[in-house]
């Protein structure tokens, strides 16, 4: 098994080499245009709130967006699709569940009186599996949750001089990639209470309770809902919003600005949960309310084998930190570098040091507040850094910054490498070229894809899981092709 193992991490090595070799080859430079002039920043998510919840039915017209699917346009039939088809419509019955029960059983346990509250109405579950303030709660993650509370824009955005981008009203921006994963990892990294005081947290009690951890990539998570949207910087020239469609972005400045995104949100989340660490009130009792949270670090410095195939390393990763200091969660902080200028990066990672050196110490809020501000500076420069820079370039950049025997390190690698083939899908390659890309990229998932035949109470991608059959592992070993 161990032997299996050492062929993989060497086997996600040369996929992932090739690939980048691959797409430096075949691109010069992608999106030669200068897009630094894009469509309005989103302001909606600064509106203070709160706002009027109307709930999802408010978007049920068959005049809005409740038409059928065939033949009419995405943004006509998103009602139909999200109750339908969308995970999001359904995460309210989850919480009838035996996982959900079993969960609130624990954190009853936790608290003084052991007071059992069912998962449907506990304030610790509620933030994120339904629609807060909505007046039917069953509706679960509803079109507000992501749009925002629609009182006060529900009529306006009917008209045909609409523009979200920049809107005042509150609807989210969603077509921005670093407003919409800011406003998705409100849920799925973790965002300040509602207004009711039900949580948007995952805190490390909680997973020990049995919650799975969260784990948040916008492309990721976009490709796998059933599309009920018409993403207008996707589609330029094809809709009849030309105020809202001459700027289109490419697979590689979504990722980088969901990228940046994400990591504002865990920057926020870092800065309410250190601060909370100082007073904790009863109605947060499954808050994080001491630091260090450990959801804040790498889940596998402590989760792993005691000894493990890398501890007899010959030639320890050059990323990895001293013995006994944790790293901050690789999952946000990975590949920055890549997409930020020199002296954001840098900002950005001499936090990050000094938090794992001093880990033990909440982080200085002047400093949390600080790589903020950069990521709200920077975010308006991103698309022309990756414009600017040729795809291979960027294929050896992301290499070379990555820690590939640590596995969420690996996995960014593999989305930013999806984002480079999907901008080359957009030129004049041949469909045989494309085909062997995504043929490797598919083979890198299942190497990083975690078996699900593990009956453990955890995931720990240590290798004792995952068994490659012989003669995948053979074909592992020969050299891939490069253009």
């Amino acid at each position: 098994m161990h032997h299996v193992r050492r062929l993989q991490n060497s086997a996600i090595v040369v996929i992932v080499i090739s690939l980048s070799a691959i797409i430096g080859i075949v691109f010069v430079s992608c999106l030669k245009e200068d897009r630094s002039s894009s469509n309005a920043l989103s302001t909606a998510r600064n509106v203070s709130a709160p706002r009027e919840v109307l709930g999802a039915g408010s978007c049920a017209g068959s005049g809005c967006h409740s038409s059928a699917v065939l033949g009419h346009e995405p943004w006509q039939s998103s009602f139909t699709v999200w109750s339908s088809r969308d995970r999001h419509a359904q995460a309210y019955r989850v919480l009838f569940k035996p996982l959900a029960i079993r969960i609130v059983q624990a954190l009853a346990l936790h608290e003084e009186d052991q007071k059992l509250i069912p998962a449907h109405q506990n304030k610790a579950c509620l933030g994120c599996h339904a629609t807060a303030g909505s007046p039917n709660v069953s509706e679960a993650v509803g079109c507000e949750s992501c749009h925002g509370a629609a009182g006060d824009w529900v009529v306006a955005h009917t008209r045909r001089d609409w523009i979200t981008a920049g809107n005042t009203l509150g609807m989210v921006d969603l077509a921005d990639p670093f407003a919409c994963a800011t406003q998705c990892s409100l849920c799925h990294v973790g965002g300040p209470p509602c207004e009711d005081g039900s949580l948007r947290e995952v805190s490390h009690d909680l997973i020990a309770a049995g919650h799975p951890r969260l784990a948040f990539d916008l492309r990721s998570f976009k490709e796998s809902e059933p599309p009920h949207w018409r993403d207008r910087f996707a589609t330029a020239g094809e809709n009849n919003f030309p105020q809202e469609s001459d700027s289109p972005i490419d697979p590689v400045n979504e990722w980088a600005l969901g990228r940046l995104g994400a990591l504002r949100a865990y920057l926020d989340q870092m800065a309410m949960q250190s601060s909370a660490s100082v007073v904790r009130s009863p109605l947060q009792s499954h808050a994080a309310g001491v630091w260090p949270e450990f959801t804040a670090f790498d889940c596998y410095g402590c989760h792993r084998l005691a000894i493990s195939e890398f501890d007899h390393a010959s030639e320890q990763p050059a990323q990895q930190a001293s013995l006994g200091i944790p790293r901050l969660d690789p999952w946000h902080w990975s590949l920055l570098t890549v997409i930020l200028a020199p002296n954001d990066g840098n900002a950005l990672n001499d936090f990050r040091t000094t938090v794992e050196k001093e880990w033990w110490n909440r982080p200085d809020p002047k400093s949390l507040h600080a790589c903020i501000a950069t990521l709200e500076s920077a975010r308006s420069q991103v698309m022309m850094r990756m414009t600017k820079q040729s795809a291979g370039d960027l294929a050896r950049a992301v290499i070379e910054s990555a820690d590939l025997t640590n596995w969420a390190e690996a996995v960014a690698v593999h989305a930013a490498l999806n984002a480079l083939v999907d901008r080359s899908a957009k030129t004049t390659l041949s469909s045989e070229l494309c085909a062997n890309r995504n043929q490797q990229l598919e083979l890198l998932r299942k190497l990083l894809e975690f078996s699900g035949s593990s009956t453990l109470p955890f995931d720990a991608p240590d290798g004792t899981t995952i068994d490659l059959p012989e003669s995948d592992s053979a074909d592992l070993q020969e050299p891939l092709p490069r253009f």
